[in-house]
């Protein structure tokens, strides 16, 4: 005999939104093995000490993301290695304001004669990181109300599935909440619950509109 199984409304907003929970938090997840695994590679190289930048979790991982998309298109022959060290440099330089350490990794990049693949990915990562304070800056959050900017970049690859979320109907604050929750839970992030909850509450009022 087959059993139909009746949900109403609210059970199936609910298993929608942890559905969509669980696919933010694993993509946040990836972010941070993906910063890891880069800045792993990196200190190989660079014989440098590299691990103070995991300290930013996801949120690097939201740059590099896209800007390693962008270097494996435009310099395919690139090896993993080679592709690490330049990711690196440009996370670097975008986060991290040690001179003395940036110079010694831009020394390795010029020994290994990347210098022009990484400008152009220094470029792009300047032109990248312009258009999400612009972004920001849409959600009327300034710069000067956050504790750093660079800590919410992580938002980057998954704002598709927010947006998604968003057009699907009127989001309830016990959504977000689940949803920041989810990804608190994972520990991989610089900012504070309630801070990620407001951002993703503005978030989502822009792409309701």
């Amino acid at each position: 005999m087959k059993m139909t199984i009746v949900i109403n409304e609210n059970q199936k907003r609910s298993l929608i939104v942890e559905g969509l929970s669980d696919k933010i938090a694993q993509n946040t997840k990836e972010l941070f093995n993906i910063t890891k695994n880069i800045i792993s590679n990196s200190s190989k190289q660079t014989k440098l000490n590299l691990e103070f930048l995991l300290t930013w979790g996801a949120s690097i991982g939201g740059f590099m993301g896209p800007l390693n998309q962008y270097l494996n298109s435009e310099y395919p022959e690139l090896s993993t290695t080679d592709s690490a060290l330049i990711l690196t440099g440009v996370i670097s330089i975008l986060y991290y304001d040690n001179k003395e350490t940036i110079k010694q990794i831009l020394e390795t990049i010029k020994e290994k004669g990347l210098g022009n693949q990484f400008l152009k990915v220094l470029t792009k990562g300047k032109e990248l990181k312009q258009v999400f304070l612009d972004f920001l800056s849409s959600l009327n959050m300034a710069a000067h109300t956050m504790s750093n900017i660079m800590s919410y970049t992580f938002i980057v690859p998954i704002l598709p599935m927010i947006y998604n979320m968003a057009q699907s109907g009127n989001v309830t604050p016990d959504d977000v909440s689940k949803i920041v929750d989810r990804l608190m839970g994972f520990g991989f992030l610089t900012i504070s619950g309630n801070a990620l909850k407001e951002f993703l509450q503005r978030i989502i009022k822009k792409f309701s509109n």
